[in-house]
């Protein structure tokens, strides 16, 4: 795109979008942009570039009308509310709405009112917004909560496995503890997450763990509570 090196909104635009920027032409629905919204919240937040086509062309839009449906989206349609701040772009008579995003660990999970009245919680994933689901809603209400290590029989058999294995997610380790602890293996990922023990990962079709580094000294001990 001409005129790139000069611009550091036509530079951002050429690098395309990702895990912190988001290109639409207009908004056309305020409850799907607020889906983008709760994605950039609880991820790790970001920015909107409304008149901006997916090829990276500048439409130019109305920042009045469009800065109206992004507070509609984000007051009527998240919950919490999500506050935002906004710059209008000039390029070449037309104009941008930029729409910034912060993340708000502490305020996570941002859900989105449905059209079925269901509240669902979205997350980034490289350039794409998909659902977070039941775990990571759970990680993030656990952050506010005091932890402590439990190393017991499931645990044992997770570390076990991460020792001789790269990664695992939740099915993997329901499967591993069995049907009278499976119920355990959510808690457990997300404690030894939230401790350090594990490192998580979102991927477009779930969460992985991975060890994270060397093990406390406290979990070297069988059955330590």
């Amino acid at each position: 795109m001409a005129g790139w090196e000069s611009s550091p909104l036509l530079a951002r635009i050429a690098a395309g979008e990702g895990l912190h920027l988001d290109f639409k032409q207009r908004i056309e629905s305020a409850r799907k942009i607020a889906r983008t919204l709760s994605a950039f919240a609880n991820t790790e937040g970001g920015a909107l570039l409304i008149g901006v086509k997916d090829n990276g062309k500048i439409c130019g839009v109305d920042p009045e009308q469009e800065f109206y449906m992004v507070e509609l989206a984000a007051t009527r349609y998240v919950v919490p509310p999500i506050h935002f701040a906004t710059t209008v772009h000039d390029w070449e008579a037309k104009q941008v709405l930029e729409v910034q995003v912060p993340m708000r660990p502490d305020l996570r999970p941002y859900y989105v009112r449905e059209e079925d009245g269901t509240l669902r919680a979205y997350v980034r994933v490289g350039d794409k917004t998909r659902l977070a689901g039941g775990l990571l809603e759970a990680l993030w209400k656990a952050q506010k909560l005091p932890q402590h290590i439990y190393y017991r029989r499931a645990e044992e058999r997770l570390l076990t496995y991460l020792r001789k294995h790269p990664f695992i997610d939740e099915r993997t380790l329901r499967l591993l503890l069995g049907p009278r602890e499976g119920w355990k293996a959510r808690k457990i990922l997300i404690k030894y997450t939230l401790i350090g023990i594990l490192s998580i990962e979102i991927q477009p079709e779930g969460e992985i763990f991975r060890l994270s580094g060397e093990l406390p000294h406290e979990a070297l001990s069988p059955w330590h509570r």
